[in-house]
């Protein structure tokens, strides 16, 4: 007796649909989630958009801070992007003017922690594009970014695009 070969399974059978929530209903569930939050604690929303921008002020021995270049550190295997100023590069310098310059505001920002009996590093509750902890640096309650600027080694940058060195 022949066999009859089995029928395979179609491709392309209909798939069973899952049960999807209804778009329109997902704002109006959202809007009661809320409600309810809001109504168990009134405070529930001011608390988590203020948590966000809160800066924590840490106060650190100076010879734990080491000195990527003129406005990076390094704590504890963290790079901290120091804010207020911008110095120029030395990695990845565009002009030996540029490589000069940053190596003078690398060197400046050592002495400034050499000599230093209090550092505090204020963080900014955000990192910047490449990951790095954002933080103000004090020393001896004066701000480094003043320092540096004053001096002629750094210029104010506060985000953005920067403006070339060359």
């Amino acid at each position: 007796m022949l066999r009859r070969p089995r029928k395979r399974p179609s491709r392309f059978r209909p798939r069973k649909r899952r049960r999807q929530i209804p778009r329109r209903a997902l704002l109006p569930a959202t809007l009661l989630v809320l409600f309810g939050l809001w109504l168990f604690d009134p405070n529930t929303l001011t608390q988590a958009t203020a948590r966000g921008q809160i800066s924590t002020v840490e106060t650190v021995i100076p010879n734990r801070l080491t000195v990527v270049d003129g406005d990076t550190v390094r704590l504890a295997g963290e790079t901290i992007r120091l804010i207020g100023f911008d110095t120029p590069e030395t990695y990845r310098a565009q002009c030996d003017s540029e490589l000069a310059r940053g190596d003078a505001a690398t060197k400046r920002l050592r002495e400034l922690l050499a000599r230093a009996s209090s550092v505090q590093l204020a963080y900014q509750p955000r990192r910047d594009r490449y990951g790095r902890e954002l933080a103000r640096l004090m020393i001896d309650d004066r701000d480094v970014a003043d320092i540096m600027v004053g001096e002629g080694l750094a210029r104010r940058y506060s985000g953005g695009k920067r403006r070339p060195w060359c």
